[in-house]
């Protein structure tokens, strides 16, 4: 594929827009998180499984996480030894499966919670000043991107789990 000036430069323009703001959104969380005494990994790990209505394998989880699966492995002995996970054998000796215990759906359902009525997140302020249209074709864009780099299945999580913050609908046990 022959690729011109002008399409490197918005995939460029496109990464480092996302790149900056992925680290300002991060950034914030970490410090809300400092409450919790959680890692953002540690934190982004439960936040997927509270999404899960039931066990899901460590392949499932890192590719949700979007990061390898020994640094899930990882996070999930750190989570384990705090009680706030679960990990199970699978189908058969060589996977695991994971899920949260009341405490760890807890701790995300409080982070919800707070975010939803009070947030400090930058984000949340930033979002806010954003026409609904434009919004509406914001995400319409970045669905079509998550898609093409990283597989519908992404893309359902992320809608499946909005739209249970949006609707309080969030699975619990």
């Amino acid at each position: 594929m022959k690729l011109s000036s002008e399409q490197f430069h918005n995939g460029y323009l496109a990464f480092a827009f996302i790149r900056g703001i992925n680290l300002v959104i991060e950034n914030d969380i970490r410090k809300l998180l400092k409450n919790y005494e959680l890692s953002f990994p540690a934190f982004r790990i439960l936040w997927i499984l509270h999404f899960d209505s039931n066990h899901i394998n460590m392949s499932d989880l890192s590719y949700l996480a979007q990061t390898n699966i020994s640094n899930v492995f990882r996070q999930l002995t750190k989570l384990k030894e705090e009680g706030l996970v679960i990990i199970e054998n699978g189908h058969d000796a060589r996977t695991k499966e994971v899920c949260l215990t009341e405490g760890g759906r807890k701790l995300v359902q409080e982070f919800i919670e707070e975010n939803t009525t009070n947030s400090n997140l930058q984000i949340v302020e930033s979002i806010a000043k954003i026409s609904k249209e434009d919004f509406s074709k914001f995400i319409e864009v970045f669905t079509l991107l998550s898609d093409e780099l990283l597989g519908k299945q992404y893309g359902d999580f992320l809608t499946k789990s909005s739209n249970a913050i949006l609707n309080k609908s969030i699975h619990t046990p």
